[in-house]
């Protein structure tokens, strides 16, 4: 498996004769990563998913832990927010934080939950740094392009995560 690829990979090639060169990148522009995911009804254990596979559509990338109490709390929006429009093409992807839980923890959560969108652990809390989060749980709301759009740190209700979901799908790209 590869390493994630941080920010400035994302956004440039690298120029054999030295320098860089490539198509230059919006400052906005979600970073690349790959993801290892839990089992669940849609992914296999050990499925490697790259968020660059998801180009052209919009995706949410909610970061969590399972002893998190607010994480906890929302999941079960998150998880109706996907079923409800998986048809329209959103991908959802959730990313653990290792630390204070291991990643025999966020399996049990996926199981416990009943969690059937995308989910992996951050091996080595790589992907939770290139995209800033501070607090938990936090979401980041990514255009067809792949473009950050928002990003929210904190509890999400139904009702905004809804909302959110909307902007991403009436953006025109």
């Amino acid at each position: 498996a590869s390493a994630p690829v941080s920010a400035s990979e994302a956004n440039s090639e690298s120029n054999p004769e030295g320098g860089l060169r490539g198509v230059a990148r919006s400052p906005n522009a979600a970073p690349d990563f790959e993801l290892v995911l839990f089992g669940n009804e849609n992914q296999e254990k050990g499925e490697v998913l790259r968020l660059s596979q998801l180009t052209g559509k919009p995706v949410v990338i909610n970061f969590w832990f399972p002893s998190c109490p607010p994480c906890r709390l929302e999941m079960p929006d998150l998880e109706n927010t996907f079923k409800n429009h998986r048809d329209d093409g959103v991908e959802f992807l959730g990313v653990q934080q290792l630390g204070l839980d291991s990643v025999e923890d966020g399996q049990l959560f996926v199981d416990d939950f009943g969690v059937t969108f995308a989910v992996g652990p951050d091996s080595e809390n790589s992907i939770i740094i290139d995209y800033g989060v501070l607090g938990f749980p936090s979401t980041v709301f990514l255009s067809r392009s792949h473009e950050i759009v928002r990003q929210w740190t904190g509890l999400l209700n139904a009702e905004l995560m809804e909302e959110f979901v909307q902007e991403l799908l009436e953006r025109p790209e």
